[in-house]
C-alpha cells in the first residue's frame, strides 16, 4: 500500500511539473506575440474604447476613420480623455461643452494657404475663404460639416508625387486619387501625425509625416542655346534638365535633345537622336554627273545628296556641326511630303505649303523620351520640378435633366496667385455616347473660366464624366476630373438620343497628325510673323476645316486670328501683326482645327522676340 501511495505522489509531482512548464511556455509565447503585435499588427491590436464607440460609428467607423492606434489616454491635470485613430483624434471633456470634439490637428500642424477668390458661381462651395471641390463638399456634409471636420485651412491641392488631390481642414484632411470613382474620398492620417510621439510603436507612424523630396534639382544650362536656336527649332520642352547616363546634363525638347558639352564652342551639343532611333540607312549614294543637289561624302566617295531647300535650313542653323552627317537619302513618306534624316534631327519638306514654310523639323523628342528616358519618364537622379498649382473645377448642378444646360467652372492658381490667359480644354465623356472636346475662353484675371454645355440626351442615371486640362504651362500637364448625373427626365425630356455609331463617326480621329510652324523662329517687334498649320489623317490632308490661332502676348493678352478653311493640302496660313515684346521673350501660340461636328484638335508652339534695337 505504501509503495502504491509513493508511486501516486511521484506521478502527481511529475504531472505538476509538466503543467507548470506548459504554463510558462504559454506565458512566454504570449509575451512574444504581444511584443510582435505592437510592431506588426495595425488593426485589432487596440480596441475602440466604450467612451468613444458611439462617436466612432457615427463617423463611419474603421472604413473611414481607420483603426484605433492607441488605448484611451488621460490628459494629466485635467478630466479629459482621448483616443487616437488613424484619421482623427477624439477627445472627451466632461467639464466643458461640447463634451466630445476632435483635436484640431490641422491647426497645430500649421496648414495654411492664401485664400481663393470668392467664386462668381453661387453653386460653388466656399468656406473660410476657400473653394471646396464638389467631391470634398459632399464628403464634408457626410462627415458632419464643420462640427466634426472643421473649417478648410487650405485650397484643394494637386500632389503630383502621389497622384492625388488634397485639402486640409481643422480636424480632418481629405484626399482622393485622380482615378478614384466618383464619390470616393479618403482621410489624411491626422491621428498618426499627432500620435507619432506617443504611439511610436505603432507601425507606419514613422512615415506619417508629410513627405518632401530632398533630391537635388538640376538647373538647365540651355537658356542661351534656346535663344540662339529659337523654339521653332527646338520645340517645347518635354522634360526638365537631368543627369544623363554619361554624367552630363541633358534636356529633351519636342524636336531635339540637348546636352552639356564642354568641347563644343557653344558649350552645348545635340544628341544623335535620329541615329539612336535607328533611322540610319546604309544604302549610300554615289556622286552622279549633272546632279545639281549638294553631295555630302561620308566615306570612300559614298554619301548622300541633300536638296537645296534642306541645305538652306542646315546653313541657317549653324551647319553640319548641329545637324550631324546625313544618314538617309531623301525619300517621299506620303504624297507631296519628303523626309531626310541627319544624325541629330530629321527634316520634312511639304510641297503643298507656301514658299518659305515648306521645310520643318520632324518632332522626335517624345519617341526618344519613351525609349531612353529612364524609369518611365523619370531619370534615376532627377527630381521633376513640381509647380505649386492649385486647380478647382465644378459643375453648377450635380444632377441635371436632358433639357437643361450645364455650366462648368474651372480656376487655376500658382502659389496662391491666379493665372490669367491660360487656355482650358474639357473632354466630356458620356456613358454609351463617346466623348467630345470643348474649349473655354482663356482664364480671366481671377484665374477662372466658365463654359456652358448643351443638354446631353441620355437616360436617367447616366454618368457624365469630364476632365478639365489647363494648357501651356510647360512640360507638365495639369488636369482634373469630375462627373455629374443625368436625372429628372420625363418621357418628354429625352429626345433624339443619338446612336452610338453616329457619335463615333467623325472626320478626324484622335490620331490625326497636326503640323504647325512659323516662318521666323525669332524676329523683332517690328516684323510680321507668318504661321502655317496642316492636318492629316491616315496620310490624307483634311480639307475644309475651320482654323483658328490664339497668340499669347505679354502686353496685349491673348489675340485670336481666324484663317480661311484648310486647302486641298490640309493646310491654312496666318499673318500675325508685330508683337509688342522685349528681346528674349517667348511668344506661345496655339492653332486649333474644328471639324463639321464641332470637335477641336489643337497644337502649340512658340517663337522668340529678338533683334529689337
Amino acid at each position: 500500500m505504501y509503495e502504491f501511495l509513493q508511486f501516486q505522489n511521484v506521478l502527481y509531482l511529475s504531472m505538476f511539473k509538466k503543467i507548470v512548464t506548459l504554463l510558462l511556455i504559454l506565458i512566454i509565447v504570449g509575451i512574444i506575440s504581444a511584443c510582435s503585435g505592437s510592431e506588426g499588427n495595425n488593426a485589432g491590436y487596440y480596441l475602440v474604447d466604450p467612451r468613444f464607440s458611439d462617436l466612432y460609428e457615427r463617423l463611419q467607423g474603421e472604413e473611414t476613420l481607420g483603426p484605433p492606434i492607441s488605448n484611451k489616454k488621460y490628459l494629466a491635470g485635467t478630466n479629459q480623455e482621448k483616443q487616437y485613430f488613424d484619421g482623427v483624434v477624439m477627445i472627451y471633456d466632461p467639464d466643458h461643452s461640447p463634451r466630445y470634439y476632435l483635436d484640431p490637428v490641422g491647426i497645430e500642424a500649421g496648414f495654411s494657404d492664401l485664400p481663393n477668390q470668392e467664386p462668381e458661381n453661387p453653386g460653388v462651395r466656399y468656406l473660410n475663404g476657400y473653394v471646396v471641390p464638389v467631391e470634398f463638399s459632399h464628403f464634408f456634409d457626410q462627415m458632419g460639416g464643420d462640427r466634426w471636420v472643421g473649417l478648410p485651412l487650405t485650397r484643394a491641392r494637386l500632389n503630383p508625387d502621389k497622384g492625388r488631390v488634397e485639402q486640409y481642414f481643422e480636424n480632418m484632411g481629405f484626399f482622393r486619387f485622380e482615378d478614384d470613382p466618383p464619390g470616393t474620398v479618403h482621410l489624411m492620417p491626422y491621428g498618426l501625425w499627432k500620435c507619432a510621439g506617443e504611439c511610436s510603436q505603432y507601425p507606419g507612424v514613422q512615415n506619417a509625416g508629410i513627405s518632401s523630396s530632398t533630391a537635388e534639382e538640376v538647373k538647365s544650362p540651355f537658356g542661351e542655346a534656346i535663344a540662339r536656336f529659337g523654339t521653332s527649332f527646338t520645340g517645347d520642352t518635354i522634360s526638365s534638365a537631368y543627369h544623363a547616363e554619361d554624367g552630363s546634363i541633358e534636356q529633351i525638347f519636342k524636336n531635339i535633345v540637348l546636352f552639356q558639352d564642354p568641347a563644343s564652342p557653344m558649350g552645348v551639343s545635340l544628341r544623335p537622336v535620329s541615329s539612336l532611333l535607328d533611322q540610319i540607312d546604309q544604302n549610300y549614294q554615289t556622286r552622279q554627273e549633272g546632279v545639281e543637289d549638294y553631295f555630302r561624302e561620308i566615306e570612300n566617295g559614298n554619301g548622300y545628296y541633300i536638296p537645296t531647300y534642306f541645305m538652306e535650313f542646315i546653313d541657317r542653323y549653324f551647319g553640319f556641326e548641329i545637324s550631324g552627317e546625313p544618314i538617309t537619302p531623301l525619300e517621299e513618306i506620303r504624297v507631296g511630303v519628303s523626309q531626310q534624316c541627319f544624325e541629330n534631327y530629321c527634316l520634312l519638306f511639304d510641297a503643298a505649303a507656301d514658299e518659305g514654310q515648306q521645310v520643318r523639323i520632324l518632332p522626335q523628342g517624345q519617341k526618344y523620351k519613351e525609349e531612353f528616358y529612364r524609369d518611365a519618364g523619370k531619370p534615376k537622379n532627377e527630381t521633376p520640378v513640381v509647380r505649386n498649382i492649385q486647380m478647382d473645377i465644378w459643375e453648377q448642378m450635380p444632377q441635371i435633366s436632358s433639357n437643361e444646360k450645364q455650366q462648368i467652372g474651372a480656376c487655376i492658381h500658382e502659389n496662391g496667385t491666379p493665372l490669367s490667359n491660360v487656355q482650358v480644354e474639357i473632354i466630356v465623356k458620356t456613358e454609351g455616347l463617346g466623348s467630345s472636346t470643348f474649349y473655354f475662353d482663356p482664364t480671366d484675371s481671377g484665374g477662372c473660366a466658365f463654359l456652358e454645355l448643351e443638354p446631353i440626351q441620355a437616360a436617367n442615371g447616366t454618368t457624365v464624366d469630364y476632365q478639365v486640362c489647363f494648357q501651356g504651362l510647360g512640360d507638365q500637364e495639369f488636369c482634373k476630373k469630375d462627373s455629374y448625373l443625368i436625372w429628372g427626365n420625363t418621357d418628354n425630356d429625352l429626345t433624339s438620343l443619338p446612336a452610338e455609331v453616329a457619335v463615333e463617326e467623325t472626320v478626324l480621329e484622335p490620331e490625326v497628325i497636326l503640323d504647325i510652324w512659323e516662318l521666323y523662329p525669332q524676329l523683332s517687334s517690328s516684323e510680321v510673323q507668318e504661321i502655317g498649320a496642316c492636318a492629316h489623317l491616315d496620310n490624307q490632308p483634311q480639307q475644309d476645316l475651320n482654323t483658328q490661332l490664339f497668340l499669347e502676348t505679354p502686353q496685349d493678352g491673348v489675340i485670336s486670328y481666324q484663317s480661311s478653311l484648310t486647302d486641298q493640302g490640309g493646310c491654312a496660313f496666318f499673318s500675325l501683326d508685330p508683337v509688342n515684346a522685349k528681346n528674349g521673350e517667348t511668344i506661345p501660340y496655339q492653332v486649333c482645327f474644328t471639324n463639321q461636328y464641332g470637335e477641336n484638335f489643337c497644337e502649340r508652339d512658340s517663337f522668340l522676340i529678338w533683334g529689337n534695337p
